[in-house]
């Protein structure tokens, strides 16, 4: 026996329901982390800025900590993922670490709400440093193999790859400086893992790809699952 639309319809909008209420939690941790850091974040504040009861809350969240690591996750895994899918099939090691450096950069200056939530968790935050931290350390890597880049410590150029580019962040959103400092970022980081001063300025003048969109990059990953058929 079928069910009727009339069982199913409510179920359909219950579910859409629940999962707006959990994107407005969502959505207040990460504007008010962006404006004072997760150390601001309780539960009577989100909840108060979503128009949600406390005790709805544990609905979708066990902690405050839980959701912190859901807004950050959300924030910068996807972006992760995109840059991934962007420089996957590059040759030349110099343009990936240009090229996702240059993205990163920007797009904390094109969205400074983003921008500023990398900027207050900063390289104390575990989960952000364990999304990007090794992002950076592999993209050094294939270039310390292929023998484009010179860094007898991939761990600590990785690390100063991200203090470097969170600090240039800063700058901009804080007012010091006035212009996009992503190309300008990405060319004295490329001079640190070894490219010549006029190569790294040549590399990062060239024609930035765009990010691969969401939607591409959903499509991307439900056709890389195998179905249940394939065994």
């Amino acid at each position: 026996m079928t069910a009727s639309t009339a069982d199913v319809a409510p179920v359909g909008r219950r579910a859409r329901k629940q999962e707006l209420t959990r994107q407005r939690l969502v959505a207040a941790a990460h504007q008010q982390m962006s404006a004072a850091g997760a150390q601001s974040i309780t539960i009577l504040s989100i909840t108060e800025q979503a128009d949600v009861a406390q005790g709805t809350f544990y609905n979708y969240f066990d902690s405050r900590d839980a959701l912190i690591d859901v807004v950050i996750h959300e924030a910068v895994e996807t972006f992760g993922q995109r840059l991934d899918a962007l420089t996957r099939d590059m040759a030349d090691a110099a343009e990936i670490y240009s090229f996702s450096l240059r993205h990163l950069m920007h797009t904390a200056v094109s969205d400074p709400v983003w921008g500023w939530l990398l900027v207050r968790l900063g390289i104390a935050q575990d989960t952000l440093l364990s999304i990007l931290g090794p992002r950076a350390a592999r993209d050094i890597q294939i270039g310390v193999d292929s023998g484009r880049f010179v860094v007898p410590d991939v761990a600590l150029a990785s690390a100063m790859t991200f203090g470097a580019m969170l600090s240039a962040m800063h700058s901009y959103l804080d007012g010091t400086r006035e212009f996009d400092p992503s190309q300008q970022s990405a060319e004295y980081l490329l001079r640190m893992v070894g490219i010549p001063s006029a190569e790294a300025h040549e590399i990062t003048q060239r024609s930035l790809p765009p990010m691969p969109a969401l939607d591409d990059l959903a499509s991307e990953n439900q056709s890389a699952t195998p179905s249940a058929a394939a065994g």
